[in-house]
Parts: structure tokens; sequence; C-alpha cells
């Protein structure tokens, strides 16, 4: 019998985007399916695009909710899904056709808690013309308990483990232990979900081919604000994947290869994102960075991580000997271009 899938699309001030998503949803060539739209108190006309969508189609469900966030919206979903399994879809994105049918077949071939799949990155200017699309392959194979620790680790493939939105989840794992995204996160409430729902998973699939399209709509990065917890959040991230690496029984030399590349990442995109900050003059940023940088968990990424391009080791050697205006003065220049 052919399993019920609920995709959960949280909808928020996406009115440009809102049509493509939702249809290429309905297009779906696996048709048992139920698409909920989570109206969080959008401010545009999306509520009514949303009333619209149902009066056409009988498997789409409304939810208006006030607004609480990202997370929020998604638990929303997860209460009123009444599928087998549950798809996450964020409403400036778009899916392939045949995604549902992929992912449901490999899920009831191998009764699999969780299916990973692939994805594009496409990079649209302003008027969503298409500027470029990377194709982030992931891998193929089934795995359970007993060789998890057998699933190929490389940066891409870790990254795939994170999202929220490449995966089908079953709606049992889910719910094994109330499982739900935490309101009022940021940056990391995929990775604070999953790390847990995955150390649930008797069985996940992966099919490397790229089934959704992930848009990177191009944006003046200066003037926006930088959080100071922001090093500590991807912090927090990293811990969640060594946790769910040493769950799954991995070698503790290929964690730590895989977290300290995760970590001098983090590091370059927190000096990325405070490179660009309006809400601190430029002595400030420098100071924030060289503390960053002298601090122990900062200190000890520096040291550890191996790296292979020869623009990541020059940016390593800056950070090991506190060019913090350098290194500002790098990612100011790459956001003005």
């Amino acid at each position: 019998m052919d399993r019920k899938v609920s995709i959960i699309i949280p909808i928020y001030n996406v009115a440009k985007f809102i049509n493509r998503c939702v249809d290429s949803v309905i297009a779906q060539t696996y048709s048992n399916i139920e698409i909920i739209l989570v109206d969080d108190e959008s401010p545009d006309n999306c509520p009514e695009i949303c009333e619209q969508y149902a009066r056409r189609d009988d498997r789409i469900v409304v939810i208006h909710k006030k607004n609480g966030g990202l997370s929020d919206a998604r638990n929303a979903g997860i209460e009123k899904a009444s599928g087998d399994y549950i798809f996450f879809l964020d409403s400036d994105d778009y899916v392939e056709i045949n995604l549902i049918e992929r992912l449901i077949l490999e899920a009831q071939n191998n009764e699999s808690d969780v299916v990973i799949c692939g994805y594009y990155a496409d990079s649209v200017d302003s008027n969503e013309t298409l500027l470029s699309s990377k194709n982030y392959k992931g891998i193929n194979g089934v795995y359970n308990k007993k060789n998890f620790q057998k699933i190929p680790l490389d940066s891409n493939t870790v990254g795939l483990l994170g999202y929220a939105w490449n995966k089908l989840y079953k709606i049992q794992t889910i719910n094994s232990k109330s499982h739900r995204f935490i309101k009022g996160l940021s940056l990391i409430e995929d990775i604070v979900f999953n790390g847990p729902v995955l150390e649930e998973c008797n069985t996940i699939s992966f099919i490397e081919d790229p089934l959704i399209h992930y848009m990177q709509r191009s944006r003046n990065t200066l003037g926006s604000k930088y959080y100071e917890n922001y090093f500590d959040l991807k912090l927090i991230a990293i811990n969640i994947v060594r946790k769910l690496l040493l769950f799954w029984g991995k070698q503790d030399t290929e964690i730590t290869t895989i977290t300290d590349k995760m970590g001098f990442k983090a590091l370059k995109s927190t000096a990325r994102f405070l490179s660009c900050a309006a809400n601190y003059e430029s002595n400030k940023k420098s100071i924030i960075l060289d503390d960053l940088l002298q601090s122990y968990q900062a200190r000890e990424i520096l040291r550890n991580v191996k790296l292979n391009s020869l623009k990541d080791k020059f940016l390593k050697y800056l950070m090991l000997h506190g060019q913090s205006k350098i290194i500002l003065n790098i990612y100011h220049n790459k956001n003005k271009s």
C-alpha cells in the first residue's frame, strides 16, 4: 500500500517565491501526499495565496497561526500531519517532480527511518535569473545499526546530515520521543533537531541524486547585524555532529578530522559575518575577532586542523598570528565585490 507523505511548508513573507515552491509539490509524480502550508502570520498576501491553493487541491491543508518563527511553524505542521512520513520544504525553494516518489520508494523498500538526498544550490539575482548551480551530490547506500560506522563521510556528506529540508522522516521516529524544533533558535535549528532523530534511527538510506533546489539569492550582506553568540552556536552544532558520529561508532581520528574542519569553517564564517556587521566600528570588530582567535576553542581548532588549499592555509596563518584587521579587510572586500 502506498504510504502517505505529509509535506510541511512554513510560509512567511515569500509571495514572490511561493508559487514555484507549491507548484513543484502539487506536480509530484507520487500523489498520496498532503501539503501543509503553515502561514506564520505572514504580512504580505501569502495567507490569501495559501487559501487559493487549498480551494484548488483538496490535498492542501492551511494553518494560520501567530508568528513564532520557522521552528514553531514546522512544529505546528508536525502536529497537524496525518502522513506516515514527513518532508520539510522551505517556501523559497522548490523540488524535482519525482522527489517524493524517489524518497518514498527508498523508504518503503528498506523500511528506512530517514532518507537523505543531495541537492542543487542555485544562485539567482534579484530577477530570479539563474547565475550558477552547484550540484551537492550525496552518497548511495542503506545503513543500519550494525554498519553505521561504515557510512563514508567527507565535508559534503556531513553537511547533508545537518539540513532538515533534504530528508524524508518516518513520523514514528519523530514522535517516538516527541522530537521537535526549538522555538526561537536560529542558525543551528536543523542540526539540533536532526542529531537526536538520527540517533533514533534503525535504518538510514542515502540517495546521491540532487532532488531539491536550495535557492541562494544575491543579497548585500554589508550592513547586517553581528550576533556575539554566532561562533558559540556553531560550536554547539559541531558537538552535536561529534556526538552523533561517536554514537555511530566512528573512529576518534576520523571524527576529529571532520570536526576540526567544521571548526575552521566556523571561524571563517564568523570572520566573514563580523566583517560586514553594521553594529560595530572597525576597531571593535578587530577586538572581537582577536578575543575569539585567542580563545581555547579557536586555538585548538587552528593547532589541529589539516588543510589542503593554499588559501585556507594562508588564512590559518593569519588567524594563528592574530592578524584580525587583515582578515576582516579580506572578507570586507569580498562582501563588496
